[in-house]
């Protein structure tokens, strides 16, 4: 169902396109994908270890729908998808580990059983698109204020996931054809942070993922009885 949709919106949206670069495609695909899953998430497990499972098996799962998506392309190559397609299993193993977070907090017991998973699969979706799209509707802004903070731009550019999808498939991404009409960022000077910076900053949110995880499993010591009178003891 995730594949049949991202599929429908890409046709409509005319990505498959003969005009269409390869990297500009595998940008497409990846980010539409990537915000269609979390609305596909299918919820926390029964215990915490088989959530944890379901948050990798479903990025994993929405990561190969890419792939398949991407592969049927005769322009594609192996090594440019399977670097795309390693970042978006990357944001999305953040986004459904948030997206558990969510359904834990929100689900009451007298909620319907599905009512925390789609609400809190929607506030993620939600906050995936917005921060793909920040380089555009807040680009105005950082222009502005540039003059004050100078990184501001390149900020605002790294912190877009669409940005570490174009990294990743090595796209230009404000210099696309539809993007330079319509974002104020590419008639800037604009630098994209590096593929290693953007491994080692994924790498290590999910290092300190696991770490928050191992630690809530953790046992608590037991407090120790409190020390008995035995004149008491022998009263009874």
């Amino acid at each position: 169902m995730l594949l049949v949709a991202a599929l429908s919106i890409l046709a409509a949206w005319g990505a498959n396109s003969a005009h269409a670069q390869p990297s500009a495609l595998r940008v497409d695909v990846t980010a539409v994908i990537g915000v269609l899953a979390p609305l596909f998430w299918p919820g926390r497990a029964a215990t915490s270890s088989r959530t944890q499972l379901r948050v990798v098996a479903w990025s994993a799962a929405a990561a190969a729908s890419a792939a398949i998506a991407l592969l049927v392309h005769p322009a594609q190559r192996w090594g440019a998808v399977a670097s795309t397609c390693l970042m978006l299993m990357a944001i999305l193993v953040l986004s459904h580990a948030a997206a558990a977070a969510l359904e834990r907090r929100w689900n009451a017991p007298s909620a319907a059983a599905g009512s925390a998973r789609e609400l809190a699969g929607r506030a993620v979706a939600g906050a995936l698109a917005a921060l793909g799209t920040l380089p555009f509707w807040f680009g105005p802004a950082a222009e502005a204020l540039s003059a004050r903070h100078p990184g501001l731009i390149d900020i605002v550019v790294a912190i877009s996931p669409v940005t570490h999808l174009a990294v990743a498939s090595g796209n230009d991404l404000l210099h696309n054809p539809w993007l330079y009409e319509h974002s104020n960022l590419a008639l800037l000077p604009v630098s994209y942070p590096g593929l290693g910076t953007l491994a080692w900053c994924y790498g290590s949110a999910c290092a300190l993922l696991a770490i928050a995880v191992l630690a809530s499993h953790r046992p608590r010591r037991a407090a120790s009885p409190l020390p008995t009178d035995p004149i008491q003891e022998q009263s009874r």
